[in-house]
């Protein structure tokens, strides 16, 4: 597959654009993150924030909203790396192994609270639509499903 250009600039003598030259390709896949991946890793860091807030009022200090502002920051890490790809992918694949360790540590501090968090993440590092079509539409709609069962479904994850 052959990158056209878009201009002058980035190019061979050829006319033929270098690899990642204004990003895009011939059938249009760019570097930037698709909206399923860059959905699915918005979920990861909305869903601890209910039971966060449920059991943060059983907390007293300062010390479980820093816990948890820090593992959030985990969380947020790949949402800044939108206009690249492969960094955020790499970027959700380890913030998720990391954030399972992290979370099954911190379990007993309140921080468990980001397990549900993980598999988000990582569906979101690998439900590229321009890569897979047929396995990142499984894994939306697999991702969507576990949002709406953590908001919806009593007793599921933070209502206990």
């Amino acid at each position: 597959m052959r990158a056209v250009a878009a201009s002058g600039r980035g190019t061979t003598p050829g006319g033929v654009a270098r690899a990642g030259a204004r990003g895009r390709t011939r059938d249009g896949a760019g570097t930037w993150v698709h909206p399923w991946q860059f959905g699915l890793a918005v979920c990861a860091l909305l869903a601890p924030v209910p039971p966060a807030l449920m059991f943060g009022t059983y907390m007293e200090g300062i010390a479980y909203v820093v816990l948890f502002a820090v593992t959030a920051a985990l969380v947020a890490w790949p949402l800044f790396l939108r206009h690249r790809r492969a960094a955020f992918v790499r970027a959700s694949a380890i913030g998720g192994l990391v954030l399972m360790m992290w979370s099954y540590v911190g379990a007993l501090g309140g921080l468990g609270v980001f397990f549900l968090s993980v598999p988000l993440m990582w569906l979101a590092a690998f439900a590229d639509p321009r890569r897979r079509p047929v396995a990142a539409a499984v894994m939306t709609g697999a991702g969507a499903l576990l949002m709406v069962a953590m908001a919806t479904v009593p007793g599921f994850w933070w209502r206990v």
